[in-house]
């Protein structure tokens, strides 16, 4: 159910894999290439799909149980040299989603915010020609900061002088609910993506999204609930 008392939107925060994007090839075989280079065995590619949206580190953390950091970060580095060379190629832009990206930006701020490397973000953006529509794009550094949602967004807020009241964010993933509730904003959860309606839910969102299409539909109701 959409909130009814809150303001109306005026900037909206896109989350890139499994929002904007469907980027589970490119991520589920560059995390295989990076486990196969570090000598451990790799898993099928759909017990992999889990990898989509979370932090990096924190997957790769979770996939070497035990393991010392020298090896994490090994296995780091050989993911980013795959999904660097190879894996942004492998996204494929959602149905729909440069007209709900146009449709927006012509009342709203548009910024991305990604837990993916900003380096990493703005090459997918500008491949898939998306970052004409985003006044802003914000990622994580390849120290780990930013990694951390919550984190991201208050660094977004801060710079853009946000109100979280008149600021939603749309991501398909627990984290990006959780962030977006903790700063008080309008969580707006994409659930043709790769977390399931049950987790968007658990984890706070005020309404779900099936298509990107319907996002149009949610932020106009946002706006009609306070005309």
């Amino acid at each position: 159910m959409v909130p009814a008392v809150r303001p109306t939107i005026d900037t909206i925060l896109f989350d890139l894999d499994g929002t904007l994007t469907d980027s589970g090839a490119g991520i589920v075989r560059s995390v295989r290439y990076a486990l196969e280079a570090v000598g451990m065995p790799a898993t099928d590619d759909d017990d992999l799909l889990w990898c989509v949206g979370p932090p990096l580190r924190e997957n790769i953390a979770r996939l070497l149980p035990g393991a010392e950091s020298t090896l994490v970060e090994r296995a780091i580095d050989h993911y980013r040299e795959r999904y660097d060379r190879t894996g942004y190629l492998e996204n494929k832009v959602y149905d729909g989603i440069h007209d709900v990206l146009a449709t927006l930006g012509r009342e709203h701020r548009l910024i991305l915010t990604t837990a993916k490397m900003l380096d990493v973000a703005e090459t997918v953006l500008d491949a898939f020609e998306l970052r004409r529509h985003f006044v802003g794009v914000y990622g994580s550094h390849r120290d780990g900061t930013f990694s951390d949602k919550r984190e991201l967004l208050a660094h977004v807020i801060e710079t853009h002088r946000l109100s979280s009241a008149t600021t939603a964010l749309v991501g398909d993933r627990e984290h990006d609910m959780i962030a977006a509730r903790y700063h008080r904003m309008t969580a707006i959860g994409a659930g043709y993506g790769y977390g399931s309606r049950a987790e968007l839910i658990n984890a706070g969102a005020h309404v779900i999204c099936e298509t990107p299409r319907e996002i149009v539909s949610a932020i106009e109701a946002l706006r009609t609930s306070h005309d």
